[in-house]
C-alpha cells in the first residue's frame, strides 16, 4: 500500500495501491502518516518525494468505505476525520523537512488535499485536480482542500472549482500558482527526484524556520510577522549554517550543509 526508496539524503513514498486508484482509506492514511514520521525520524533523511503508481495520484476518499459502514455516517466521518484525516493533514503541514509531491496523474477529492500538502508540487501534464465534493456528493470539501485550494487560487476560482466540480489541468494549475510547475509526464519523476535532492542539500535549519514563518504569514498582521521574521534570524545568525554559508562565499564554492550547518 505503500512503498518508500531512499536515495541522496531524500525518501521517496509512494501510495502503491493502483487497484483501487491509490483511494483514501483509514489504512492508507495510517500508513502514509507512519511512513513520514519515520522519514522525519531518520537523521539520513533531509527530503521527502511523495508520488503514487498506476495512471492516478489519488481518486480520494474510498466510498466503498463509507457504503459498507452498518452505524450512522456523519458519525463515522466525525471519528475517522478526527482520528485519522486531520492528523495526517496537520502532520504535513508542520513536517521539518521539504515535501516535494509529483502529481502522475489525475488527483480528485481528498487527493488534491494530499498533493497540496506538500511544500511543492509538481504535476504531469496529463493530471488534473477535481473537487467533486459538492455536485457529485452533497458534502463539503476536506482533507484541508477548502484552506489549501483558496490559497492557491482565490476565492472566486476556489469556488467555482469547488461548486461545479470541474477538472483544472495541471498546465491552468501551475499558471494560476496552485501549483509549483507542470511537467512532460516522461520527465515528471527525474525533475522531482532532482528537486528533492537540491532541497536535502540545503540548511535544514533554515529550510524549518522558512516553513514556519511561511505558515505563520497566511494568518499574521505585518507587524507581528516582523517580529517573527526577527527572532527566527536571529536564531539563523547564531547557527552553524551562516558559518559554511560565508565561508563557502568567500571561497567561492557551493555550501556544504549537509556536512556543516545542520542548525
Amino acid at each position: 500500500m505503500i512503498r518508500t526508496s531512499d536515495k541522496n539524503y531524500v525518501r521517496t513514498i509512494t501510495l502503491n495501491d493502483p487497484a483501487t486508484l491509490n483511494s483514501m482509506t483509514e489504512e492508507m492514511a495510517n500508513a502514509l502518516l507512519n511512513a513520514l514520521r519515520g522519514a522525519v525520524a531518520d537523521e539520513q533523511i533531509r527530503a521527502v518525494l511523495l508520488t503514487s503508481t498506476g495512471k492516478f495520484f489519488s481518486a480520494g476518499g474510498n466510498l466503498k468505505t463509507f457504503m459498507n459502514q452498518e452505524g450512522p455516517l456523519d458519525d463515522y466521518v466525525n471519528k475517522v476525520i478526527e482520528d485519522t484525516y486531520n492528523p495526517l493533514a496537520e502532520y504535513m503541514m508542520a513536517m521539518p523537512i521539504p515535501v516535494v509531491s509529483a502529481i502522475n496523474g489525475p488527483a480528485i477529492g481528498a487527493g488534491v488535499g494530499l498533493a497540496l500538502n506538500a511544500d511543492i508540487v509538481l504535476a504531469a501534464k496529463s493530471a488534473y485536480f477535481s473537487l467533486p465534493f459538492v455536485p457529485k456528493l452533497g458534502v463539503v470539501p476536506d482533507m484541508g482542500c477548502s484552506w489549501l485550494v483558496t490559497r492557491g487560487l482565490n476565492y472566486n476560482q476556489a469556488l467555482a472549482l469547488f461548486l461545479t466540480g470541474d477538472a483544472l489541468t495541471a498546465e491552468d494549475a501551475a499558471r494560476t500558482g496552485m501549483i509549483w510547475k507542470c511537467i512532460d509526464d516522461i520527465e515528471l519523476m527525474s525533475e522531482a527526484s532532482t528537486l528533492a535532492e537540491n532541497l536535502a542539500k540545503l540548511s535544514p535549519a533554515a529550510i524549518r524556520r522558512t516553513k514556519e514563518a511561511l505558515r505563520s504569514a497566511c494568518q499574521s498582521s505585518f507587524n507581528t510577522q516582523l517580529k517573527l521574521e526577527q527572532q527566527l534570524q536571529t536564531a539563523s545568525f547564531g547557527g552553524k549554517a551562516l558559518k559554511e554559508g560565508l565561508s563557502s562565499f568567500k571561497e567561492r564554492r557551493e555550501a556544504d550543509f549537509i556536512a556543516h550547518g545542520d542548525e
